[in-house]
């Protein structure tokens, strides 16, 4: 039996064509609407088999919905979500799938119509540097982990609806507050970017033939680099704060290698790459 009767995606990007998708391939509701602000992206819907509605009025598409989810770029989040919480009709689900989240919860969990609807933030740990619905996939989400970020006077039969929605997608979920999720994406999504851009930085100072010249570990490591520089930029403006608070502790660790380097500290710089080791085994 379906979970919902209509669930409604707001903005078919990657994220958002993807859970269209999945959705509609394991039969979690019996019908998918998609809104978007272009037109030609709505006629792209249209022609595909996990689209059954398409609505270009964005108040309307939240309508008669048991859940409502914002794919939108996280620039965009916080106006979407003020127009349409309280347009949804009586017991909507709203999520998102932003990568910052107290901002936008506070928002929600403010303007949110008690018995009308009940906003509670997500955010699938599910992305790719590819961006699109070209990219778009229905096993994006499998055996990923999922956060999601409720405040404690949600309605619990709500924060269990949206949880059982996530594990239906093959996610891994966890609750978190707003606050502790940014401050945990801040070191093991948004610094991640941070390195792999800066090396990428780096190396395109050097000459253009020493690329030819790398191997698969410069590849694995600057993959996540290629991630779009608006909607990354945005990002990291949403989480300013705490990524500073990663960043001072990542270049901590920098710091305490270069002097292993310089004083020839050989053993504790094995000791180091060791660690380095055993952390890795547990991704």
């Amino acid at each position: 039996m379906p979970l919902f009767h209509r669930v409604t995606i707001l903005g078919p990007g990657l994220l958002g064509a993807s859970l269209c998708m999945a959705v509609k391939e394991r039969g979690i509701a019996e019908k998918v609407r998609v809104w978007a602000r272009k037109e030609s992206a709505l006629d792209k819907c249209k022609q595909e088999k996990w689209c059954d509605e398409t609505e270009s009025n964005l108040t309307q598409a939240a309508k008669e919905s048991g859940l409502v989810v914002l794919c939108t770029p996280v620039n965009n989040i916080e106006g979407t979500l003020a127009e349409v919480v309280g347009e949804a009709t009586e017991n909507t689900i709203i999520t998102d799938v932003g990568s910052v989240k107290e901002t936008i919860c506070r928002i929600g969990h403010r303007e949110a119509q008690p018995g009308q609807s009940t906003f509670i933030g997500s955010h699938p740990m599910a992305g790719s540097e590819k961006s699109g619905m070209e990219y778009a996939r229905s096993d994006l989400f499998d055996q990923r982990t999922c956060m999601i970020t409720p405040f404690k006077d949600d309605p619990v039969a709500d924060v269990l609806k949206l949880e059982n929605f996530w594990t239906e997608l093959g996610m891994k979920v966890q609750q978190k507050s707003p606050e502790e999720h940014d401050k945990i994406v801040a070191s093991v999504s948004h610094l991640p970017h941070l390195i792999a851009s800066t090396l990428s930085e780096y190396l395109s100072h050097r000459p253009e033939s020493w690329l030819q010249m790398s191997g698969q570990g410069l590849k694995d490591t600057s993959r996540i680099a290629e991630g779009d520089p608006f909607l990354w930029r945005e990002i990291m403006k949403s989480n300013r704060d705490f990524l500073i608070q990663a960043l001072d502790s990542w270049s901590d660790s920098v710091t305490i290698f270069k002097k292993m380097l310089d004083e020839e500290k050989w053993d504790k710089l094995e000791d180091f790459l060791a660690r380095a080791k055993e952390c890795r085994k547990k991704f």
